[in-house]
């Protein structure tokens, strides 16, 4: 009879004898788990995990969760796992001695339309063929020698937004700072990539630049949206439902186009010239509207958004404003065009920019850990881990910053800190997925932000005082000011932009 059973089960003969082997493993699973020296947690709630403790700024809310718990932390958002840095020494450390092992990017739903299914220079996996990717960037779209071909174009868009402010100070008109931030970068983007050197041949530069920002407006929306998936990964399906995938659907398919229109517009020796020619002739598999997207939208965003901090923390602290002034005028005189030697020299300037963006970084930075455990501050860390950098903290660590919430340029004058990721600062990222644009996005910044201290005094509108300008924050895709930063400009000379 005990014959007949094995013979006409031989699936539970099987799991009989793999019995004590899986038990085996059950428990020696457990107790290496209870030997592991996990990060610290806030306490947790079933499903939500510790979302009930996330307000409408993240990156507050970590900070403020990270002193009570310490720089490493793990925080459930959702069902999803993620452990947070949050000082300059963590981050340090981490860099430091596991660089390649937290260079890749986790997958997130709202954003994976715009990694191109993580064939983007951004959010490609790390390994040789990113690597590949990055010394094309390097070389072809983001040294030196390319910030210096654009130029007359940089020029040019400068010179165009500054006759605009003139004509809104002869009327005493306030100015919309946010918007035209936008505009002059989307434009410098805009012609960068199709290669249009002269702006008279570039007649549907304002209409591009216009559609692209009307996107951009969308696409920050549907990134203030909430996303099932992203938080509880086995909900997905939630998210058809909602109307969210749909939306996402439709959204990107909008960008899709844009970066179809700059492809077809494209001359010679552009931005994506250049990158079909490496693709073709290297035969490299990548998705260069990907790469385009990414680029794009992350340097609009990044450089438009510490423009308007950089104009509001100056209003705000009217000396910082005077003394960058002052040296502007020292340095130029009073030629009609500053040069790029000349903007070498403010030195104070610099440590204006500088400050600005250690107080207001975009954001938190993700990232995931390969599939190897590892150890950082004495914790275990388990593999595919998700990590957040949050830089407010980091780069207000009070071990490594005096008096670390205020607004104090002269903090970097005597100190020897790059935009590198090192020191408790990291702006542009840190380790080998530092930002590829830095020396694009930084020139740029540098030469707006000089020409309008040198142009115009700024002034708040209807009489109000320095004293009482909104500084709120709203996060979206970046953290950004929660309301547009509106101005009324005064010409310092008489003489037009």
């Amino acid at each position: 009879m005990g014959q007949i059973i094995f013979d006409s089960y031989p699936f539970l003969l099987t799991l009989f004898a793999l019995f004590p082997i899986l038990l085996f493993a059950i428990v020696k699973n457990k107790i290496k788990l209870k030997k592991l020296n996990l990060p610290p947690s806030p306490s947790k709630l079933p499903l939500i995990g510790n979302l009930h403790q996330i307000g409408n700024l993240p990156h507050k809310s970590l900070h403020d969760l990270s002193l009570k718990h310490g720089p490493f932390m793990f925080v459930n958002l959702g069902t999803t796992q993620y452990l947070v840095i949050s000082s300059a020494d963590a981050l340090e450390e981490i860099t430091k001695n596991h660089d390649i092992t937290i260079s890749n990017r986790p997958t997130n739903t709202s954003l994976n339309p715009l990694m191109g299914n993580g064939q983007d220079l951004v959010y490609h996996p790390y390994g040789d063929h990113w690597k590949e990717l990055r010394r094309i960037s390097a070389i072809h779209l983001m040294s030196k020698n390319v910030v210096n071909r654009f130029q007359t174009l940089r020029d040019e868009e400068i010179s165009s937004m500054l006759e605009n402010i003139h004509l809104s100070s002869l009327k005493g008109e306030q100015i919309d700072m946010s918007d035209m931030f936008n505009t002059v970068v989307s434009n410098v983007l805009h012609r960068s990539y199709t290669g249009s050197y002269k702006k008279e041949e570039n007649k549907g530069l304002e209409s591009a630049t216009r559609i692209f920002l009307n996107w951009d407006v969308k696409f920050k929306k549907l990134l203030g949206s909430f996303c099932v998936e992203d938080l509880f990964p086995s909900l997905a399906l939630i998210d058809r439902f909602t109307g969210f995938k749909p939306l996402l659907k439709s959204t990107y398919l909008e960008l899709d186009g844009i970066m179809e229109t700059l492809i077809n517009e494209r001359e010679k020796e552009s931005f994506v010239d250049i990158l079909i020619h490496q693709r073709d002739n290297d035969r490299l598999d990548y998705d260069v509207k990907a790469i385009m997207q990414g680029i794009f939208v992350a340097a609009v965003e990044s450089v438009a958004l510490e423009l308007e901090w950089l104009l509001a923390d100056l209003i705000k602290h009217p000396e910082v404003m005077r003394k960058a002034q002052e040296e502007v005028q020292r340095v130029v005189g009073t030629k009609s065009k500053i040069s790029n030697d000349e903007i070498e020299k403010m030195h104070y300037l610099k440590c204006v920019i500088k400050e600005t963006m250690r107080l207001h970084p975009a954001g938190t930075v993700p990232r995931e850990t390969s599939s190897k455990w590892i150890k950082v501050g004495g914790y275990d860390i388990p593999p595919k881990t998700k990590l957040l950098v949050n830089l407010f903290a980091v780069q207000r660590d009070p071990k490594k910053w005096e008096n670390p919430v205020d607004f104090i340029p002269e903090r970097f004058i005597d100190k020897n800190i790059e935009f590198m990721g090192s020191k408790g600062y990291a702006p542009f990222g840190f380790g080998l997925r530092n930002c590829p644009g830095m020396a694009y996005g930084n020139a740029l910044l540098e030469e707006i932000i000089a020409n309008l201290l040198y142009r115009f005094d700024w002034k708040m509108p209807d009489g109000s005082k320095p004293e009482e300008l909104n500084m709120e924050e709203v996060c979206q895709f970046v953290v950004a000011k929660k309301y547009p930063l509106r101005l009324v400009p005064v010409q310092r000379f008489t003489s037009k932009a």
